[in-house]
């Protein structure tokens, strides 16, 4: 049934990026189902996090095969998720970090020790605007489609799930972004003539594991939330949602407001894709029916969050 994780024997896995904020909420869910979670970090401050989500924090460097796979064949995994490459997918009016070499040799280092520990399976998570063509970012999106080939191709069953731009009450983006809005601080909210494609952080757990049990090898799948909308939109509805006035653009003077040139690129891209396969294939499809629902579920955490505090204060 949809919106429901299949019920499974429990499992080792094997989690990369387990510090992110879609990380930390997968590794939760698997823990709350009884699986054993191991997941990739680096850090004591890191580890910390890794063990209050109940999983076991591991050190390997994600770009050398030997290390993953004394750590998998040490755990004992059945299954990898490899969510690193999400640590850097996020509200696109946020600039990021990314980092082409995770989908390179990061995916050719795992792939190798997932087949060397005997792993059953792989789901390597990908971006939902990977089809596009833009000259700013071709390089860049080639590198995430050979990743996925590599995938898709590999001896060890995979598949690969393209995600939309992550946000919720856990991710650091759209925390920093509200408290520059409430501060009065310029924030880009980006244009308002595009349709990227979103993913609330605790559906995107749940699409994770709904793979993870369903196995669907040599299939990829975009999985986003039902409406594609604009930066602009989002953050609109975002901001009146605080009583505050959305910013627009940001003035070209305002050089730390503005949006690195591939995030602004990331912002005009309108993907026609669909969430249909990914929700007949997995079961899954998202708990809001709209991102304004799925803001509003943020705002009441946060709310519920502080008075928490000022209670215990």
């Amino acid at each position: 049934m949809a919106n429901e994780i299949t019920e499974i024997a429990p499992l080792s896995v094997f989690v990369t990026g387990a510090t992110g904020a879609l990380g930390r909420e997968v590794t939760r869910q698997l823990r709350a189902a009884g699986h054993k979670v191991t997941g990739a970090t680096s850090g004591y401050e890191n580890a910390v996090l890794v063990r209050a989500d109940g999983g076991i924090p591991a050190y390997p460097d994600l770009l050398r095969a030997g290390e993953m796979r004394s750590v998998m064949a040490a755990a004992k995994t059945d299954v990898v998720l490899n969510l690193a490459p999400q640590l850097h997918n996020h509200l696109p009016q946020v600039n990021a970090q990314w980092d082409a070499r995770l989908m390179s040799e990061g995916v050719e280092a795992l792939l190798e020790a997932a087949k060397a520990a005997e792993v059953k399976f792989v789901v390597h998570t990908s971006y939902a605007f990977a089809g596009e063509h833009d000259e700013a970012l071709d390089e860049f999106l080639e590198t995430v489609r050979d990743g996925e080939r590599e995938a898709l191709t590999g001896d060890v069953p995979a598949c690969v799930l393209r995600l939309g731009f992550l946000y919720g009450a856990e991710t650091p983006e759209l925390v920093s972004v509200r408290n520059a809005m409430l501060a009065g601080k310029t924030v880009d909210c980006g244009p308002d003539d595009s349709h990227v494609w979103w993913l609330n952080v605790p559906d995107a757990a749940r699409a994770v594991i709904a793979a993870m049990n369903a196995r669907p090898a040599g299939v990829l799948l975009n999985v986003v939330d039902d409406q594609a909308i604009s930066p602009a939109k989002f953050m609109a509805y975002f901001a009146q949602s605080q009583g505050v006035t959305p910013p627009g653009r940001a003035p070209r003077f305002a050089l730390w407001a503005q949006p690195s040139k591939m995030q602004a690129a990331l912002m005009h891209l309108s993907p026609h894709i669909s969430n249909a396969k990914a929700k007949e294939l997995l079961g899954w499809s998202p708990r809001f029916a709209s991102f304004e629902a799925a803001i509003d579920d943020a705002l009441l955490s946060w709310r519920a969050a502080s008075e928490v505090g000022s209670a215990a204060t």
